[in-house]
This record gives structure tokens, C-alpha cells and sequence, in this order.
């Protein structure tokens, strides 16, 4: 009986906490219409007249208007100064497409599906290109490795000259390293570039139109007034058709598509604050073991070691897959 408990895999805290914040968000919308406060979505949160739409919204409506527009740009300003407080924690902890993707596309226990999301060990220290399958440390295995480590630095302190292992004990591993560490200019940003030509070329936000965060709530909103006051609506079918198609044909949308993933990367470079911290001293990798579970966890394919994770969404993986409990997230230093 004690085995098997000490075998079952622990409960991620951030996991749960990310869930109740998406369901936070859900219920503010929610609660905005049943009330008939007009609080608006993540899309474009505010009171009546007063809304904070995304990011790229703002500059899709400026590029539109082919003019700078006061009320936009000051909301773009606003959110820029939200991101540098906050990295891109909005696409871990308020789009709902990985909750989507989860739903749609489920992964089986202990292995996580080929995507955006996943990279094998030995792929990025090869800083190879392909996907490839995804092994989550399990606890036991994280047991294992921490048990391992605990040894080798005993064999280390015993100074045994006939031990083996015992020149690998006392020397340090260099990082894994991430293959999304740094700076990142890819395919989304050519979709950013796009996405603001078409609505220059159009006149209005095209993208919108096929946002999945916006789609997501138009749905939840339609689907409201379907109950609420029996207004069925077309949207309530191709809203839905381009958000399943969205998240199960491209199923790269996230790393490989999304022009909002992609503007708040580079604004993330401003982002100082709530940024994993790895202990050198607690890490196994310092104690000659070769553990990667925070690169191999990471949906990011980012390592916490590296000085400069703009793609780091907060989500929290690497604190909780750490066997060594060497990783937090810290508002500072």
C-alpha cells in the first residue's frame, strides 16, 4: 500500500492554480452578462466603453485606420507595460487553446503527444528539428534520480580512490540548454507581419476573425443567449468548426502559428520579474548527475538555467517536475 502511494505521481500546484484562473476567467465573462455589466472577454476586457483589447488588436486597429488612434495605442501601452511585469504569462494561464488542445487532443498517460508542446531529451541536446515523443519524469523516476544524485555526492565525499564514478561525482554538468532559449524569430512572426498587412489592406482586424481566443468566447457567449433568450445562431456551428479545426489540424498553432504568441514573445524581453530561478548548488546537474526533467517538461522547449527566456510562460512545469525542488518562481532575485 505505502508503495503504491509513494509511486503515485504528485499533483502539480501549478497546474491546478492555472486551471482555476481559466475558470476565473470563464465565470468573469460570465457573470458580465448575467448582470448585464458589459465587462467584455479576455479579447477585450473593460467596462462599457472603456475595453483593453489584446495587444495585437490595438495595432490591427491602427494598421486598419492607417493612422496612429489615441485610445489603442494607449491601451497597447498598457498592455506593454503588463508584459514586462509578466512575461507571456497570459498563453499559459489565460488562452484557452491549451485547454482546448488537451480536450481535443488527449495525451496518453506519461507521454505527451508529438506538437509544439514536446521535444525529446536527446533531440535538444542534438538541437535537432524533428518533434519527437515526450517522456514526463514520473515521481518515482524523479525519486530515482534524486537517490542517484544523493549517492554520488556521498561517493564524491568519501574521496574513494577505487570508485569508478567517483571523478563524475565531483564535476558539474553544463546546461542542457533549450532550443527556444534567447531571442526566437520564427514562422509566427511572419504571421504577425500578415496579420497587420491584411488589416491594413482590408480596413479592419481581419485576424480576429479567426482568433481562437476570441472564437472560443464568442462561443461561450452565443451558447448564453441560446439558453438565455432562445437566439440560436450560425455562429454556434462554424465558430466551433474553426476553432476544432485550429486546434487539431494545426496542430502547431501555438509555436508555429500564432501571431499573438508572437508579439508578446518580443515584448517579453522587458520581462524581469516572475522568471524561473534555479538553485546551482540544489541542481543535480551540479552534483554530476545528468537530469534535463525541466527541459524535458518544459511545453516552451526552454531551459530555466539560460539567462534569457522570453518564451517563458510561467506555466510552472519545471518547478514541479524538478527532483531536486532546485527551481521557483520568484517575483525578483
Amino acid at each position: 500500500m505505502s508503495d503504491k502511494k509513494n509511486s503515485a505521481p504528485k499533483k502539480s500546484r501549478f497546474r491546478t492554480a492555472r486551471g482555476w484562473v481559466a475558470f476565473a476567467c470563464v465565470a468573469f465573462v460570465l457573470a458580465g452578462m448575467a448582470f448585464r455589466v458589459g465587462i467584455g472577454t479576455p479579447s477585450a476586457f473593460g467596462i462599457q466603453q472603456i475595453s483593453a483589447i489584446c495587444p495585437l488588436g490595438a495595432l490591427e486597429t491602427m494598421a486598419g485606420a492607417k493612422g496612429v488612434m489615441l485610445h489603442p495605442l494607449l491601451l497597447f501601452v498598457l498592455v506593454v507595460v503588463l508584459i514586462a511585469l509578466v512575461g507571456k504569462a497570459f498563453c499559459a494561464w489565460m488562452c484557452p487553446i491549451p485547454w482546448l488542445q488537451k480536450f481535443f487532443r488527449p495525451k496518453k498517460r506519461g507521454v505527451a503527444a508529438k506538437g509544439e508542446a514536446g521535444h525529446d531529451a536527446s533531440a535538444s541536446r542534438n538541437d535537432s528539428d524533428a518533434d519527437s515523443v515526450q517522456v514526463e519524469p514520473s515521481a518515482a523516476g524523479a525519486a530515482q534520480i534524486a537517490e542517484s544524485g544523493e549517492e554520488q555526492v556521498a561517493c564524491a565525499s568519501s574521496a574513494c580512490a577505487a570508485c569508478p564514478g567517483a571523478s563524475a561525482c565531483v564535476k558539474a554538468l553544463a546546461p542542457v540548454g533549450g532550443k527556444r532559449d534567447g531571442v526566437q524569430l520564427d514562422s509566427r512572426h511572419a504571421v504577425l507581419v500578415g496579420t497587420l498587412a491584411s488589416a491594413a489592406v482590408f480596413g479592419f482586424p481581419v485576424f480576429c476573425l479567426i482568433c481562437p481566443v476570441g472564437l472560443t468566447f464568442a462561443t461561450i457567449i452565443g451558447l448564453w443567449n441560446l439558453v438565455q433568450f432562445n437566439e440560436p445562431s450560425w455562429a454556434l456551428v462554424i465558430f466551433p468548426i474553426i476553432l476544432i479545426a485550429e486546434v487539431t489540424v494545426l496542430r502547431k498553432w501555438c509555436s508555429r502559428i500564432c501571431p499573438i504568441s508572437a508579439l508578446v514573445s518580443l515584448l517579453s524581453n522587458l520581462n524581469v520579474t516572475l522568471r524561473p530561478r534555479v538553485k546551482a548548488d540544489v541542481c543535480l546537474r551540479s552534483r554530476g548527475v545528468d537530469c534535463h526533467a525541466c527541459v524535458d517538461v518544459c511545453p516552451e522547449q526552454l531551459d530555466p538555467h539560460s539567462k534569457r527566456i522570453p518564451e517563458c510562460s510561467k506555466c510552472g512545469k519545471c518547478v514541479d517536475a524538478c527532483p531536486a525542488k532546485a527551481i521557483s518562481i520568484k517575483l525578483l532575485k
